[in-house]
């Protein structure tokens, strides 16, 4: 087996790419209830087109120029066109927001104005006395990281300091490959050996507590600070991300399909390969080339038909394999098993939510069993069936 495959360091890979504009965006919904534009409206950069009745998590705002084609529950589609000249008396059209003075605001009032801009504040003030930047390349193949921290540098400070405002830590280390020479003012540095799985925020954690549990202590990834440094740079609305395209990175407005930054980055696609959003480890595969990005969409690949053995429904027969590469130490093949047969208990009795989700289980497991597809259902399956019963309770006390 080359172990090659499973470096996170690739060097400083340049500047980031500017993607070309999309003949149209799909801005993906999640929740977002109220939406502010309506089909036929033109739009501009930074125009509010839903917002999220949950006062944590971002409003989505327009990233290009055009005309709202469709509105539903679950994406806002933006035509990309150049605005009809007002007529002859009329006020010019908005072509832009003015920003926002993030610098004046403290406490509810700035939470409130980043949610306004498109930042989802969740990940950036649990409470915690550590604090912890996870600056690796999450996943085999991604390269952004280490061009983010040079090329990028302003952004990634302009976040920490944001992340430092909101955050309740004491105390903050940035975790970075071993042998790279950033530094940041105010914060502890810690190294961490760039092959995978050692950029899982588990595994981070335990490497700079040596202590294998994640309680007092938030982690963010560079993918999030540098979402969060480009609000706080410019006060203006998150409407574009940076998206690893097969190594090559690209900032592209939130909602580009799919097909659109496959093409930027001169990829062709037939009908028999697999498309990948986030990376070749942990991502999900989509058939669906019109899919619009979101915000935390960080990579993009492309698995060629034949490149390897398709993943089956055959039945385990108990190698080992996947336990003997689990970093979790649990049985993923037993955990399969069980949920495969919808034996809930037995999963929590294999202590299932123990699983990072590394997807080494999947890759190592020569029956080409879908183990990582299996525990995110387990997972899911037992996350509704405790809320059925805590709604239930619920019931009881009324």
């Amino acid at each position: 087996m080359n172990k090659n495959i499973f470096i996170l360091t690739h060097g400083d890979t340049g500047a980031f790419e500017t993607g070309s504009v999309p003949f149209e965006v799909r801005i993906p919904l999640n929740g977002h209830g109220k939406k502010s534009v309506k089909k036929k409206a033109e739009v501009y950069p930074g125009l509010l087109v839903a917002d999220h009745k949950n006062d944590k998590i971002g409003d989505m705002h327009s990233g290009i120029t055009g005309v709202v084609t469709e509105v539903t529950e679950t994406q806002v589609i933006i035509k990309a066109q150049e605005l009809a000249a007002p007529a002859e008396g009329e006020e010019p059209k908005p072509t832009g927001v003015e920003p926002v003075d993030l610098a004046s605001l403290e406490g509810e009032e700035l939470q409130a104005a980043l949610k306004g801009l498109g930042v989802d504040i969740r990940p950036f003030i649990r409470r915690c006395d550590l604090l912890i930047l996870n600056a690796l390349n999450p996943e085999p193949g991604i390269t952004y990281a280490e061009s983010m921290l040079v090329h990028a540098k302003s952004t990634i400070n302009a976040g920490l300091d944001m992340l430092k405002r909101l955050s309740p830590a004491s105390r903050t280390v940035v975790a970075l490959p071993t042998g790279s020479t950033a530094a940041f003012d105010g914060s502890d540095v810690a190294f961490i050996e760039p092959a995978y799985p050692n950029s899982l925020d588990e595994l981070v954690v335990a490497k700079i507590t040596g202590k294998e549990i994640m309680k007092g202590v938030n982690v963010v990834s560079l993918h999030m600070l540098y979402n969060l440094g480009a609000v706080a740079e410019s006060g203006m609305p998150l409407t574009h991300t940076v998206v690893c395209v097969e190594g090559k990175n690209i900032v592209a407005p939130i909602g580009t399909p799919v097909g659109a930054l496959l093409k930027d980055a001169s990829i062709e696609v037939t009908d028999s390969d697999t498309v990948i959003m986030g990376g070749p480890m942990r991502g999900e595969a989509t058939g669906d080339l019109n899919k619009g990005i979101s915000k935390d969409t960080n990579a993009l690949f492309v698995m060629p038909a034949g490149s390897t053995a398709p993943i089956s429904d055959h039945a385990c027969f108990s190698c080992g394999a996947c336990i003997q590469h689990c970093p979790s130490r649990i049985q993923p093949n037993m955990i399969s098993r069980y949920v495969e047969f919808n034996e809930l208990d037995f999963c929590r009795q294999e202590n299932i939510n123990a699983c990072m989700e590394c997807g080494l289980c999947t890759y190592y497991c020569p029956a080409r069993r879908p183990m990582l597809q299996y525990i995110r259902l387990g997972k899911h399956k037992i996350a509704l069936e405790e809320s059925q019963v805590a709604a239930c309770a619920l019931q009881v006390e009324e």
